[in-house]
């Protein structure tokens, strides 16, 4: 068997979006490379490549690229699980209260960085992330279907189309890494 590939065996879905169009995935270094510099040509710097084959399945396991200062909204999943596993870059991931205090901060990196490479989010709480290096590329997995109500974001939190607002708010998380 060969590795996946992501030209003949995917579908683009949106400028950031690709997935499976095959049932089994095999995921190797160099396809991880190739999303990253898939990322590099869109207009945020992300993409995604789903390994599931539609919104409906029951597992959702999606290989992400976010670049450096990528906004994550704050945002909780009503009944689902949510985990992630680095592969490559640093992040900070961060939980928050529901009025949007800092509950918790992880420092998370791969395998070999000696930080943590996987955290669970069991339950529905606000979580974020501020990116530290030039790339960060993660496994995500969660619960499907997918359903866009399922998300909520926070009230608190500014809206991602508010840019001086979202740089404070980097900022702010930037600074609690520091302090």
């Amino acid at each position: 068997m060969t590795n996946f590939d992501i030209h003949n065996q995917a579908k683009r879905i949106s400028e950031e979006v690709i997935t499976s169009c095959v049932p089994n995935v095999d995921i190797n270094r160099g396809m991880i490379t190739e999303l990253v510099e898939i990322s590099k040509n869109t207009s945020r710097g992300r993409t995604r490549l789903c390994a599931h084959r539609n919104v409906n399945e029951s597992v959702h396991e999606m290989f992400i690229v976010h670049p450096k200062g990528a906004y994550i909204p704050p945002h909780k999943h009503l009944e689902k699980s949510e985990s992630i596993l680095v592969l490559d870059g640093e992040v900070e991931y961060f939980t928050f209260s529901d009025d949007g205090v800092v509950n918790q901060r992880i420092s998370m990196g791969d395998y070999r960085s000696g930080k943590s490479f996987f955290f669970r989010l069991q339950k529905p709480i606000f979580h974020s992330m501020l990116i530290l290096s030039e790339t960060l590329t993660f496994l995500e997995i969660t619960k499907g279907p997918f359903k866009s109500d399922d998300t909520i974001e926070a009230a608190w939190a500014p809206n991602k189309d508010c840019g001086t607002e979202v740089g404070l708010f980097l900022r702010k998380l930037n600074e609690l890494c520091e302090g």
